[in-house]
């Protein structure tokens, strides 16, 4: 509130200056920082043609009562459909999903809520009805040869590339296989439970990363430039604990593994 500009918010100003200064307010300036703290956050909201907040956030008492005719949620194969439907209730006149139900789906950890239907997104149980939605067919991100496997096993071959090889060149000093930048790597290692009992590891798989993250180092491949990405927060925290521990290249950098950004499938989405 200390950005809050115009004479009318001075007093708001003057009791913000005085929490600062003495960490506390009066009951009775309390109840004055409340109020004029209220209406500088109505002023606000009410001034701005867009209002950007999380799909739980659309229910808050500071805009309880606002409606708008427009409706737009990103990532809403992520949500479950409760979440979509708290923005839909500010009387929308139209409601537009952007998402992907091919990609990660909402994560649902009690089995009763998954068990009741509650693990399916608005966008998916549309798409089930009968509903098409409107596919953008041409990627700009990834390498072309990264498009090849996801186009084929989850979009009918439908991707087309709006990038050249040219456009994304690969470090030839790691040890593609077939010169191309992916591989799949099968690893016999099995699962365990974590230590945090509601999620996995796997030793065999961690030692492979190792590895990796050793040859990549050598083509030249900074640490910042990396980004390892495992499905479970159980396998995260082994591969942080294991490459901090027994990294080929402590004695080279003892800081070079703190550097690299490993994360969840589902912290990573979107990146």
């Amino acid at each position: 509130m200390k950005n809050i500009k115009g004479q009318k918010y001075e007093n708001l100003r003057g009791l913000v200056r005085n929490l600062d200064e003495q960490k506390h307010l009066t009951i009775e300036d309390e109840e004055k920082y409340n109020k004029e703290k209220k209406r500088a956050e109505n002023d606000v909201l009410m001034n701005e043609d867009v209002i950007c907040c999380t799909c739980i956030t659309s229910a808050d008492r500071r805009i309880r009562e606002f409606t708008f005719h427009h409706v737009l949620i990103d990532e809403a194969t992520q949500a479950i459909e409760p979440e979509c439907l708290l923005p839909m209730l500010k009387s929308a006149k139209q409601v537009i999903l952007v998402g992907d139900h091919l990609q990660l789906g909402p994560v649902v950890i009690c089995r009763e809520t998954a068990k009741a239907g509650l693990n399916r997104s608005l966008f998916e149980r549309l798409v089930l009805l009968g509903h098409r939605p409107i596919r953008l067919q041409v990627q700009y991100r990834m390498h072309p040869n990264l498009t090849f496997f996801p186009s084929n096993t989850f979009y009918e071959g439908t991707l087309q590339n709006g990038i050249t090889e040219d456009d994304r060149k690969m470090n030839n000093k790691f040890p593609w296989p077939e010169n191309k930048p992916l591989f799949f790597l099968n690893l016999y290692g099995s699962e365990e439970i974590s230590a945090s009992g509601t999620s996995y590891l796997n030793r065999t798989e961690a030692v492979a990363v190792e590895k990796i993250v050793y040859h990549l180092e050598k083509a030249g491949i900074a640490a910042n430039q990396m980004v390892i990405i495992t499905p479970y927060k159980g396998q995260r925290a082994y591969i942080i604990n294991y490459l901090q521990k027994n990294g080929q290249l402590l004695a080279k950098n003892p800081n070079f593994y703190k550097d690299i950004e490993i994360a969840s499938v589902d912290g990573y989405q979107g990146r």
